[in-house]
């Protein structure tokens, strides 16, 4: 008997192969799940039954959705964001705090709570 293993998708050079993967979102842990797993790019893919288990634990967890697009505004001299209330709860952030901002790259920026 020949098992047809599936050619990856991404790197399209490895093969596929059944595994079990470690899920998390905002580094947030969304538990195991099974998965195909790329022998070469070690890229991974779940079924739909597991992608439904992923979402209905984010949404349990509260991180559900918590990525936004936001406007970049003027305010006076400066340039401001606003960080919407689901992050703003997620972070447990209170008006005051200290935070440091840097650029990562230039696509990317960071803020850190202190």
């Amino acid at each position: 008997m020949v098992i047809d293993m599936k050619k990856c998708p991404v790197c399209e050079k490895g093969k596929l192969k059944e595994g079990t993967i470690e899920e998390e979102m905002f580094g947030v842990s969304l538990g195991k799940f099974k998965a195909e797993v790329c022998d070469k790019c070690n890229e991974s893919f779940i079924d739909e039954t597991a992608m439904k288990q992923l979402e209905t634990k984010a949404k349990q967890l509260g991180i559900w959705g918590l990525a936004q697009k936001i406007k970049v505004v003027r305010s006076g001299n400066s340039l401001s964001i606003r960080i919407p209330a689901k992050i703003v709860h997620f972070l447990n952030l209170i008006e005051g705090k200290e935070i440091v901002v840097y650029p990562d790259g230039k696509g990317k920026m960071v803020v850190e709570l202190t």
